[in-house]
């Protein structure tokens, strides 16, 4: 009579594994329109961004291209 309990609840944590599995793959597969728009940045909210800003040919000049050196090490 155990092994009958131990299997029905072996079944119902493998359904529910399952469900969350179908669940998760269902959500990461729904399309970049259907994601929330990202909240407009008020300030430094200390946060850092993972879109690199559009090319700027006027930056790097012939006199910030002259005048360009390394960065310095940092010291302890």
């Amino acid at each position: 009579m155990r092994q009958g309990w131990g299997a029905a609840v072996a079944v119902a944590v493998a359904v529910v594994v399952v469900a969350v599995v179908v669940a998760g793959v269902a959500a990461r597969r729904s399309g970049p329109g259907e994601r929330p728009a990202a909240p407009a940045s008020v300030g430094d909210s200390g946060a850092s961004s993972s879109r690199a800003p559009s090319p700027d040919a006027s930056y790097w000049d012939p006199g910030r291209m002259g005048s360009a050196e390394p960065a310095p090490m940092p010291t302890e």
